[in-house]
């Protein structure tokens, strides 16, 4: 995964001319969510939030603590993201906020029935081949931090909210399908890489090999060998320890590599194609839907 990305900062008030200096409240309704940038200019504590919907929070600047429904308390910090379902409390603390550092975070608040739908949307038409073969939000793995895809969703979502145009609430229902994938993709890649941290060692000399000729032709044969272990018993291994068989590991690697190539926009989606590996740009094409439920030139168009 990428590093960790944060948002970017909004200026919005003027802490001279407001009515509250906890939690100060900026209301962009759409449709289906509504944007909720919170601005707090003093240390307080035991501030409780609760909302309607799917909740989909960020934090932009500085820090504070929040718990949920008595478990033990955590650091929000610029670069991370929480959802949560409708109807959960949270108090929150502020223990470093005053008027020269604000805290500041960015809350979405999503209708349900939009959510319901748009995962329907995704599994009928871009159904999940890999572990756990569903798009699904992950309420266990209510916390985890941004990669690029994810802050670029969400930046791209609050900027829609923040625009005036009547076309905005459909660019959102839009973006709202990117977000809420990029959530659930940013999920199963934290979970692959805390079982990949946790994995046999025997498995370690394969992964990196991968890594270290990745634009290379890589067999099963090669990565069993790395792993002292006969083809047969590394595969059944690597998919019972990944999920995944391990040329399918090496297909997302490679995705990933052709993702950032793609920053670079004088490069063209057939140059990143074999840049990352792959020999076919139909063929990279194929995977690169199936994985990321866009083709790398709306991918592209996106970011």
């Amino acid at each position: 995964m990428d590093h960790i990305c944060k948002l970017a900062p909004i200026n919005l008030s003027d802490s001279t001319a407001l009515d509250t200096l906890v939690e100060h409240r900026r209301v962009f309704n759409l449709k289906n969510c509504e944007l909720n940038i919170f601005e707090t200019f003093h240390q307080c504590s035991d501030v409780v939030l609760s909302y309607d919907g799917l909740v989909i929070s960020s934090m932009m600047r500085g820090r504070k603590v929040l718990s949920l429904d008595g478990e033990d308390g955590f650091v929000f910090l610029p670069g991370e993201s929480v959802i949560l379902p409708g109807g959960i409390s949270m108090k929150v603390d502020f223990p470093e906020a005053d008027l020269k550092h604000p805290v500041q975070c960015a809350t979405l608040a999503l209708d349900w029935d939009m959510v319901n739908k748009n995962l329907a949307f995704l599994n009928e038409h871009y159904p999940n081949t890999e572990y756990p073969f569903e798009w699904k939000l992950n309420f266990t793995r209510y916390h985890f931090s941004n990669n690029r895809e994810l802050a670029s969703s969400i930046n791209k979502l609050i900027s829609i909210s923040m625009e005036e145009n009547m076309a905005k609430d459909a660019l959102a229902d839009l973006s709202l399908k990117f977000l809420l994938l990029r959530i659930i993709q940013t999920q199963n890649m934290e979970s692959i890489q805390e079982r990949s941290s946790k994995q046999d060692h025997r498995f370690m000399p394969a992964i990196q090999y991968v890594h270290d000729h990745l634009t290379e032709k890589i067999s099963v044969d090669i990565l069993a060998k790395q792993a002292c272990m006969s083809k047969p018993s590394f595969f059944q291994a690597f998919k019972e320890r990944f999920h995944m068989s391990p040329l399918d590991y090496v297909i997302r690697q490679r995705i990933e590599l052709a993702k950032k190539i793609m920053a670079d926009s004088t490069i063209t989606t057939t140059e990143a194609c074999y840049m990352s590996g792959f020999n076919s740009p139909n063929f990279f094409i194929k995977l690169f839907k199936r994985l990321e439920g866009i083709t790398p030139k709306m991918y592209r168009e996106a970011h």
